[in-house]
């Protein structure tokens, strides 16, 4: 079986670095373990070459285009479908997805789409019935996929298959955990909810925010929050020194939200948490909101804590919980790891996804 998996944007210096595009980068490369796969995308200038066992083709993304567009489209895509057995598209609502769903159900193709939460206003499948072309959507939560069968008719897929995500290899626990610091990864956006990180230090606790602000009044709002508290932030980490701030912890905070800060509300928060499942592989118990994919993902009181959205008073009295018992907290910790070792690694989801394909 030939796959080829076909993504807008992809995880390089030179595209766009975000959980989506990792996504379907870890994916392409263990799914090319278990077959031949390729993974193909777009950059200002176009390249070939291997990933391991994966081929990478890289197509020309039209001139003027800003990396985030989504909507790249170049003739070669069209041989590329051709030439492969199933195609895996990544984010649902673009220009290319679009254009691949099509030239797939001319050729008799199988089809897949994996929504990533991203996607385009303009997108013509938010107007016409393409998506339900497709042979079927692959999602990454029980949560994503009642969002779409529960979508109009002309968006609702004929058949949707949940395949989660996974945890890359190089997180895992590196060390005991300072009992006096929680941490936070992410973008720095209004649904992260961060600001009721914030509100729940009190005492000698400490808090150490990690990610780059992706909206200026946002950002100001949470230094002015933090401002005369034990409260730290970073915008330089990169991934080689994540799981050492996982591991050196007391917990990870996932404070995500339907209604935020500033009156906007969404109701595709997490639909998958991986910050909650990278903490959890480096034995670090979560604190996460019960939000999205959020509690499919964490057990309560047994893996982390799954507490109500809004709620800083929740989240100190979690961590407090964890603070006075650190028998409870190793433990946690220790099931949390091995809960992503049986359901949340790339290998186990892209099996998932070629028994899909094959169905």
């Amino acid at each position: 079986m030939n796959v080829l998996h076909i993504s807008p944007t992809w995880f390089g210096s030179t595209s766009v670095i975000g959980g989506g595009e990792r996504y379907a980068w870890e994916l392409a490369r263990a799914c090319a373990v278990m077959t031949p796969t390729t993974f193909l995308s777009f950059d200002a200038a176009p390249a070939e070459r291997a990933d391991g066992a994966l081929r990478v083709r890289l197509l020309r993304r039209g001139a003027g285009r800003a990396p985030l567009a989504g909507n790249p489209w170049q003739p070669a895509l069209y041989r590329e479908i051709a030439r492969a057995d199933v195609i895996h598209c990544h984010q649902a609502d673009t220009a290319t997805t679009s254009a691949a769903i099509l030239a797939a159900r001319l050729l008799g193709k199988r089809i897949f789409v994996t929504d990533l939460g991203g996607g385009h206003t303009g997108a013509l499948s938010l107007r016409l019935p393409i998506l339900p072309r497709a042979t079927g959507m692959l999602l990454l939560s029980e949560y994503s996929r009642r969002l779409w069968n529960a979508a109009p008719p002309a968006r609702r897929p004929r058949r949707s298959v949940v395949v989660y995500g996974g945890v890359s290899e190089t997180f895992v626990p590196t060390g005991a955990p300072d009992p006096h610091r929680v941490l936070f990864v992410g973008r720095l956006v209004r649904h992260k909810g961060v600001e009721h990180a914030i509100a729940a230090m009190d005492g000698d606790m400490t808090l150490l925010i990690a990610g780059q602000p992706y909206d200026a009044p946002y950002a100001r709002m949470l230094r002015d929050a933090a401002a005369g508290t034990r409260v730290a932030f970073r915008d330089d980490v990169g991934d080689e020194e994540l799981p050492a701030l996982y591991g050196g912890a007391l917990a990870t905070v996932v404070p995500s939200v339907y209604k935020a800060w500033g009156g906007s509300e969404t109701n595709v928060p997490e639909l998958l948490g991986l910050v909650a499942l990278e903490s959890m592989a480096c034995g670090t118990p979560p604190i996460v909101s019960r939000v999205g994919s959020l509690p499919e993902l964490v057990e309560d009181g047994v893996t982390g804590f799954v507490v109500a959205p809004n709620d800083p008073a929740a989240i100190r009295s979690a961590i407090a919980a964890l603070t006075a018992d650190p028998a409870r907290r190793l433990e946690m910790g220790r099931r949390a790891r091995a809960a992503v070792l049986a359901r949340f690694t790339w290998p186990a989801t892209a099996q998932r996804c070629l028994e899909a394909y094959a169905a």
